[in-house]
Parts: structure tokens; C-alpha cells; sequence
């Protein structure tokens, strides 16, 4: 064991994982205030350091126990973290796993409050964690009388899934790279999400999820949290106040949706608020009044209003905003355009009132969302 205050430490991760990136940066922020590590990242490219002395390595984060280009270290002397989706290491480690069933049901609550017609699971074939998100989801859809279609992990036979689908369809994605897949596909096919299709999926990849165009609701993990826990949990080892052989197992989940376009929509609303929604959506861009908008349904502002917040939760007045701050996120996300012609383009009155929006809502302003 090292003696002296800094430990030199091994990380080997998949930054392909948004999982693992989360962790990584719940490592980082304890190291920088509570430790001092000599930290050496692993994570397959071509250009970084190939060899390094495993004798001199007091502690390591690692992310498959089965990579050959680190064989050689002594797991049974060194304080070692495993995130490892699939068996349990045989030997003393903090075992990161996933509790796959908050996630799951977290994923049922939020698509069951949307009233489809039925549901389904599109998930990762061979991954155990993946199979336990789809058996929880079952359950969870099935429990409350609801149909649960299918699960499936065949990308050739999803377009057939969804085209012969009852409409509208709520889909679970294990990943967001799934989800991603399965709007795709609805594209291919022709299916609009979310008129007939609902996706959501899970790590809420920020990039992926608000560059797709519509932008993908997904479950958010505890990831960073889980990282700056075991991170303690390493350097306690390290330190000798916890023994290898006791060093406890964590784990991360997700219980909370950050709902995007793809499963914007619920289909517990009546004809006037079905087709009040249609307008808005085809129109938010322009300047709208809840008071023509009444007088062209036929009825008063009081019943238009009133019917809407009861189906949907929401205001007309926010549902406007809500819908052109998407369309300013993506533009963001996907555009080089200047601010002034991104908030002409979503009904913003100047790039003065696009800020001030972004700021009440989002806590950032545009250029420091651009730059996320």
C-alpha cells in the first residue's frame, strides 16, 4: 500500500457509456476536494498510453474484469472498483451494479399517465440488465390492466412491430441510443411521435436526446452521485480505513423523467383539446391569442382554458412556451443561427426576450446551453 497522501489510481472506462462519463465526473468532483490521486485514464483509443507499471498502482476503477490489458494487476491486494453490468466479481471489490427496477417503473408510471393504447419494450439482447428493464416494465404496464405488446431486441423486425401496433404507442427504450434507433424507425415507416408513437428512453444523454429531432424524453441516472460515493469509498480502502475484504457494493438507478417532445403528449384529452393542441403545435411560431383561438372552437375563453388544464396539467399559455423553447433548444443544439434569427423562428419577440425565457426556465442562457 502506498504511503505517502497521493495514490496513484487506474481508471478504465467506456466514455462511449454516458453512464460511465457521469461517474467519472462524480469521481473527479471528490478527488478534487477531498483527495490526491495520480489518476491514469484508460478508455481504449488509439492515441494514449499503452503500458503503465502495475506495481505501482494503489487503487483502480475499472469497467470489465475480463480486459486482457489488465490481467496483471493483483485484484485481491488492490482496493478496486468494478462497474460491472453482468455477474458478480470473485474477488473483494466495490461492485457497482444497477437497480434496474425504479427505472422500469419509473418508465411505466410516466407512459401510463399518457393513455396509450398499449405498450413495448425495445432493449439490448444478451445484456441481463437490460432484460431486468423489460421484465420490470412488463410487470409494472400489466400490473395496472394495461396491454403490453412486445419486447424485442431485433432491429429488422421493429419496423413490422410498430407499423402493426395499435396506435398510440407507448415504447421504452433502455437506452437512448434504443430510443434514438426506435424514432428512426418510426420515421422509416412513416409513424409521427409523438401522434402515434411515445418514446422514452434511459441515461438522458443530453447531446443525443436534444439533437434528435423530436428531441427524446429519457429517465435520468444517479451515475455522478454513485461516482463521487464510490470515489470515497476507494480512498477510505486506500487509506486503510476500510479492509479490502469489507469494501461495500453501491448502486445507481433513476426515478426521474426529463420529458422532452417524444413523449409530449397524452391521449386523455378530449376532441377540443386534441385539436387545440394540433393548432399549437402547427403554430407556436406566430403570434397566438387563447381569445381567437376560443372564438375558432366555437366556445369561450373559460371552457377552452379550463378544458385544457384538466386534460393536460398544463397552461395554453405555458404549452406555447413550452413548445418554443424546444424548437430554440434544438436550433441551438443543431444550427449555427444567431439568436436574433433562432428567436424570429420560434415566435420570441427578439433575442432579448429568447434569453430572458431560457434564463426563468432553463436557469442558463442560450449561448451557455449552445455550449453544453
Amino acid at each position: 500500500m502506498n504511503s505517502h497522501s497521493t495514490f496513484k489510481v487506474l481508471a478504465d472506462v467506456n466514455l462511449a457509456y454516458q453512464t460511465h462519463i457521469a461517474m467519472l465526473k462524480g469521481v473527479l468532483s471528490y478527488v478534487k476536494t477531498h483527495a490526491s490521486w495520480d489518476l491514469t485514464l484508460v478508455t481504449g483509443r488509439r492515441d494514449e498510453q499503452k503500458k503503465f507499471n502495475l506495481n505501482e498502482i494503489d487503487g483502480a476503477f475499472i469497467h470489465d474484469i475480463k480486459r486482457v490489458r489488465i490481467r496483471g494487476l493483483d485484484f485481491h491486494r488492490i482496493p478496486t472498483v468494478v462497474i460491472e453490468h453482468g455477474s458478480v466479481p470473485n474477488f473483494p471489490c466495490c461492485h457497482i451494479c444497477c437497480d434496474n427496477a425504479p427505472i422500469a417503473e419509473t418508465a411505466a408510471k410516466h407512459l401510463l399517465s399518457k393513455h396509450c393504447e398499449a405498450y413495448a419494450f425495445v432493449h439490448s439482447a444478451g445484456q441481463h440488465w437490460s432484460e431486468e428493464r423489460g421484465r420490470f416494465f412488463k410487470r409494472a404496464v400489466e400490473s395496472t390492466g394495461n396491454h403490453f405488446l412486445w419486447q424485442t431486441s431485433n432491429c429488422k423486425t421493429l419496423p413490422r412491430l410498430i407499423t402493426d401496433a395499435p396506435k398510440p404507442l407507448g415504447v421504452f427504450a433502455a437506452t437512448d441510443i434504443l430510443a434514438r434507433a426506435t424514432l428512426d424507425t418510426c420515421r422509416f415507416v412513416g409513424c409521427r411521435v409523438p401522434d402515434d408513437v411515445l418514446i422514452l428512453g434511459v441515461d438522458n444523454d443530453t447531446m443525443l436526446c436534444e439533437m434528435s429531432n423530436p428531441s427524446i424524453s429519457s429517465i435520468s441516472l444517479s451515475s455522478y452521485e454513485t461516482g463521487y460515493k464510490a470515489a470515497e469509498i476507494l480512498d477510505q480502502t486506500m487509506r486503510g480505513e476500510i479492509a479490502i475484504n469489507k469494501i461495500p457494493d453501491i448502486s445507481y438507478t433513476g426515478e426521474q423523467v426529463v420529458e422532452r417532445l417524444s413523449t409530449a403528449r397524452s391521449f386523455a384529452y378530449d376532441t377540443l383539446v386534441r385539436r387545440c393542441r394540433e393548432t399549437l403545435e402547427s403554430e407556436f411560431t406566430t403570434p397566438i391569442r387563447i381569445a381567437d383561438l376560443a372564438r375558432h372552437f366555437h366556445v369561450s375563453r373559460r371552457t377552452l382554458e379550463t378544458h385544457f388544464r384538466n386534460v393536460t396539467g398544463t397552461t395554453i399559455a405555458d404549452e406555447i412556451c413550452r413548445l418554443r423553447i424546444e424548437r430554440a433548444k434544438h436550433l441551438l443544439a443543431t444550427t449555427s443561427d444567431s439568436q436574433e434569427k433562432i428567436a424570429a423562428a420560434c415566435g420570441f419577440y427578439n433575442a432579448s426576450h429568447l434569453s430572458s425565457i431560457f434564463r426563468n426556465h432553463l436557469g442558463v442562457r442560450p449561448s451557455e446551453f449552445r455550449l453544453k
